[in-house]
């Protein structure tokens, strides 16, 4: 198969090429051995691609979305994401009003946006004058509040943890805009690799869909991204499943 790739150099130019391969997970991989970080990779996988068949399937699509994360910051480490978590009806209702009464400032607001890894996030792209004032917000501290919720806690860490990833981009030659085209991205990258690991669990044969079940939620714990619910028809102790599947 040939699929079009998307990367960055180390000057941050955007670029992209071409590449034969058996599956977008290989195509990922044969680029990382060249020495190139794809932060995306465009194309169908064959028709008979099975990720359950072989184990290092499921690997591979988290190596590459790790590959993503990393594009054009060879220099960094990955960070794994928090899933925010608590009371849903607290942070639904913080989600439905953008968090304006959690978060004072708009960085905080915008990024707040991107907290949960893997939500769909509908925000024009800031302007150029948005994207100065974002960078000189940068220097404000994010603001405590004591006896707040826990979940507006988390909350804030997450965003305070995102403030210093973008000062870092940013001081590594970046700016706002790049960073949050960045977050669009591994947003889109997330989605996707959550998509791809419930299509693997339930394309598997029945005696194996609990442990693709189990595999996929673990790695998707490890990212941050919200684990699948247990699909019908799976034996064994449901309660016991569903803790490994989201502790």
């Amino acid at each position: 198969m040939k699929y079009r790739y998307l990367y960055q150099t180390k000057d941050n130019e955007n670029r992209e090429g071409w590449i034969n391969a058996r599956s977008r997970e290989n195509a990922y991989a044969e680029l990382r051995k060249a020495g190139i970080r794809p932060y995306r990779v465009i194309g169908d996988d064959p028709v008979n691609w099975k990720p359950y068949a072989a184990g290092s399937a499921i690997f591979l699509l988290a190596v590459a979305l790790a590959a993503a994360l990393l594009a054009g910051r060879e220099d960094r480490r990955p960070r794994p994401r928090a899933q925010l978590a608590g009371d849903r009806a607290v942070i639904d209702a913080g989600v439905y009003s953008g968090w304006t009464n959690v978060l004072g400032s708009a960085l905080d607001r915008r990024l707040a946006l991107y907290a949960q890894p893997g939500r769909y996030v509908d925000c024009p792209k800031p302007t150029a004058e948005e994207c100065a004032a974002l960078e000189d917000a940068l220097g404000e501290p994010v603001p405590y509040v004591g006896g707040e919720p826990p979940e507006h806690r988390m909350l804030k860490n997450i965003v305070a943890k995102m403030r210093e990833d973008m000062r870092a981009y940013i001081d590594e030659g970046g700016d706002a805009a790049g960073y949050f085209d960045f977050l669009d991205e591994r947003q889109t990258q997330e989605r996707e690799f959550r998509e791809k690991a419930l299509d693997a669990v339930y394309r598997a044969p029945e005696s194996l869909r609990e442990r693709a079940w189990l595999g996929v939620n673990a790695r998707l714990k490890d990212m941050g991204i919200e684990p699948l619910s247990r699909p019908a028809g799976l034996q064994g102790d449901s309660q016991d499943m569903q803790d490994n599947g989201n502790e």
